[in-house]
């Protein structure tokens, strides 16, 4: 775990760094640029890793199978969650007026910056390197500390709450599904619904919470009977904590991981 822990911190610190320094680049392109570069440059210090410790082959990058198609059932389920999440948290942080301004721009370009990008940079980072790397040590220890960096690399305490959500969720579909694209999907299709629903306004969240909530319930109630699987049942079982996993997860933190949570703790009340 201690090997593990070091490549993982290294690898989340080199998010930050490319992240961080891309804010002052300027123009969409470089955003887009940066984005993508800070998913792919950590591949490199896998290396440091011998193979059977990289978790390689638990979370693919093929086509999805049928078993994880069938994790779409879960999306409005999903959707759900992290808007109700989301709702909860900004009234929270309103209190103490805090707030995430909605992004201005062309439409094509805001969906490329602000939801196609980040669900690709995001899944392929978190759901697909780091979630494979922690893997060996228990999938639930792999889904907490991949959701936890995942919510703290945010840097927003609006936004602390429901990435913590949507982590553990996209984490738990990955591990059940065995495939990057299913959680690349529901991250894609949340913020592409984020993206639309900025300048809405408090009704139009409030209307689609309610009718999610009613399709997540039609879609558990009256499930196909061809989904080979109960996806619900093996996502609930990949990230419901027990004894190891915290033992697990304080192992983790007293290597090197605790380095980018607290870099990410201080640039998020740093007024930058």
């Amino acid at each position: 775990m201690q090997r593990t822990g070091t490549v993982g911190a290294a690898m989340t610190l080199l998010w930050l760094c490319v992240r961080f320094l891309g804010a002052f680049l300027p123009g969409d392109a470089a955003l887009f640029c940066v984005q993508i570069a800070a998913a792919l440059l950590p591949c490199l210090l896998l290396t440091a890793l011998p193979r059977e410790e990289r978790g390689e082959g638990s979370v693919a990058l093929t086509k999805p199978t049928g078993r994880a198609w069938a994790h779409f059932f879960l999306l409005p389920l999903f959707l759900l969650s992290v808007m109700a999440t989301s709702i909860l948290s900004a009234a929270f942080a309103g209190l103490f007026g805090i707030a995430s301004p909605a992004p201005t721009g062309p439409l094509p370009i805001l969906f490329l910056n602000y939801a196609l990008a980040p669900a690709f940079a995001e899944e392929f980072f978190f759901r697909f390197l780091l979630l494979r790397l922690f893997l060996p040590h228990g999938k639930r220890t792999a889904v907490w500390i991949t959701a936890i960096l995942f919510a703290l690399v945010h840097m927003n305490l609006a936004q602390l709450p429901y990435a913590l959500a949507a982590g553990l969720f996209l984490g738990a579909v990955a591990v059940s599904s065995g495939s990057f694209w299913i959680p690349f999907l529901f991250h894609l299709i949340n913020n592409a619904l984020s993206l639309l629903l900025s300048g809405a306004g408090e009704i139009a969240p409030l209307a689609l919470l309610g009718g999610l909530a009613l399709v997540a319930a039609l879609f558990l109630r009256f499930r196909s009977p061809l989904v080979p699987t109960s996806p619900e049942r093996t996502c609930a079982a990949a990230f419901l904590p027990d004894k190891a996993t915290g033992r697990n997860l304080l192992a983790a933190a007293k290597t090197l991981l605790v380095l980018p949570a607290l870099l990410c703790l201080v640039l998020t009340f740093l007024p930058l």
